[in-house]
């Protein structure tokens, strides 16, 4: 299906269909990852402004010629890499707390 602005009600269902799918499919790839908690990735997956971005991904995908199937890897991709990338930045911040974060010693002085 194609899709044109505005969306029809149908389109708008079934470009809510994909990008479930696509939301889907990401999550089960991650969801065999040692340590991945899927309830925390589902809800990250599921927020607003990652289905808003992975919705316009697919929609740019789809514009720019790729097949259905082709964009939705895409939007997928992203949204694993994104995902990722807000992983491993948690963890530096974290990290970064904690080495910065003063020892028992230095707190009573």
């Amino acid at each position: 299906m194609r899709y044109n602005a505005p969306l029809t009600p149908a389109q708008a269902e079934q470009l809510g269909k994909d990008v479930g799918m696509i939301v889907a499919f990401a999550a089960q790839a991650l969801n065999h990852m040692h340590g991945t908690d899927i309830d925390r990735l589902m809800n990250a997956f599921t927020s607003s402004n990652a289905l808003d971005v992975t919705a316009a991904r697919y929609l740019k995908a789809l514009e720019e010629g790729h097949t259905p199937g082709e964009a939705a890897g895409r939007a997928g991709t992203a949204l694993i890499l994104d995902w990722a990338d807000a992983v491993l930045e948690a963890s530096q911040t974290r990290q970064s707390d904690t080495l910065s974060a003063p020892t028992a010693t230095e707190a009573k002085q």
